[in-house]
């Protein structure tokens, strides 16, 4: 199946084998707008059975292969190429690493999420496919935040666990702002915003006193689905998580670009006792995301270092340099946030979470001039 979906400010076409994973994805993709199949692609995407079985120049380490005109990545649950001319991504092919039937089963039961690999296939492809091409486009920037739409854009940003998923939650279901974005969400050096549509990913502190939530959630879930979740949460609320069609989850989604607003950086502070919100340089602001992506995006970064050491040993030039890449986002996004408010907010430890959301709520709703 073909299909050319406007992501990311570009047009990425889609292809994939005949497949029940396949369907699985495009089904996904459907939240996004659709191109006209003889638009012109940026980039182009294919889902394989496998990939080429070819000898790379170079392969340093195990996980990482160089060719002249792509690299390929190894992961534990698929292998990713890709392709570059002039240095300019063009092409990404990848495939999902199943195993037995056994396997498979075994491999949903001790997943996060209750789904083998190719049930995973919207996480992978934009975890690993998506996401990652953004960064070799020149003109953009990754933010990892949640992200909602209230006449502009407003991110969430900070670290994992901080709070951004169930600010999300609280904002779009009880607020009427519109879903952007779960995690990461991609803008341009113009101050645009594109919807990152990824299922939203809801963990077991999600639901904590959130009946509404979990009756979304397990409304039509089986017997195997819902101990999988009480056997995991049990152990920890933070090792188990459903993604959910943002469509079912939210009254509101937007799935057009729009204009960056406001950037707030959530933090814990363990010396305050109320949640404190300090305004703070643009330049500060786009160094934090920076720091963070390079923490929360390890195996993206690692493996351009890798390109970059496998091209020095071919004696080439890299895709593109560590150097340039950290460079090029935090100038990016700076440039992003000309006509956005900055902030930090510093949320107590030990904090009530109902009271951070009361008083969360409150600050996006009264503006960013408040």
């Amino acid at each position: 199946m073909t299909r050319n979906y406007h992501l990311l400010g570009k047009i990425y076409q889609v292809n994939t084998i005949e497949s029940f994973e396949g369907e699985i994805l495009h089904k996904e993709l459907e939240i996004y707008p659709i191109a006209a199949i003889n638009d012109n692609a940026d980039i182009t995407i294919n889902y394989l059975k496998k990939l080429e079985n070819k000898t790379p120049i170079l392969k340093n380490p195990s996980t990482h292969s160089y060719y002249r005109n792509s690299f390929r990545w190894e992961l534990i649950n698929a292998s990713i190429e890709f392709y570059f001319s002039n240095n300019q991504l063009t092409q990404i092919d990848f495939c999902i690493k199943q195993g037995s039937k056994v396997r498979a089963i075994a491999n949903k039961w001790f997943s996060y999420q209750f789904t083998n690999r190719k049930e995973s296939i919207g996480f992978i492809f934009h975890e690993l496919v998506l996401v990652p091409s953004a960064f070799f486009f020149p003109d953009l920037s990754v933010v990892h935040a949640s992200a909602i739409d209230d006449d502009g854009v407003i991110l969430f940003g900070g670290t994992g666990g901080v709070g951004k998923t169930s600010l999300e939650l609280e904002l779009c279901n009880h607020h009427k702002k519109s879903f952007f974005a779960d995690d990461i969400v991609v803008v341009n050096n113009k101050g645009e915003a594109f919807p990152n549509l990824s299922y939203p990913k809801i963990y077991g502190y999600n639901l904590i006193n959130n009946a509404d939530l979990r009756k979304k959630i397990f409304s039509e879930a089986g017997f195997m689905d819902k101990f999988h979740w009480q056997t995991r949460k049990s152990i920890d609320p933070a090792i188990v998580r459903r993604r959910v069609n943002p469509v079912e989850l939210y009254d509101q989604v937007s799935n057009q670009s729009a204009k960056l607003k406001a950037f707030y950086i959530l933090v814990k502070d363990g010396t305050i006792k109320q949640i404190e919100k300090r305004k703070i340089q643009k330049e500060e602001a786009s160094k934090l995301n920076k720091l963070v992506l390079e923490t929360e995006y390890q195996v993206f970064y690692r493996h351009m270092l890798w390109d970059e050491f496998n091209s020095l040993i071919a004696s080439s030039d890299p895709r593109l340099s560590y150097a340039n890449l950290t460079k090029r986002i935090e100038q990016n996004f700076l440039s992003a946030l000309a006509n956005a408010e900055t902030y930090v907010i510093k949320i107590p430890l030990k904090i009530n979470h109902n009271e951070f959301l009361k008083q969360m709520s409150a600050i996006i709703n009264t503006g960013s001039d408040n």
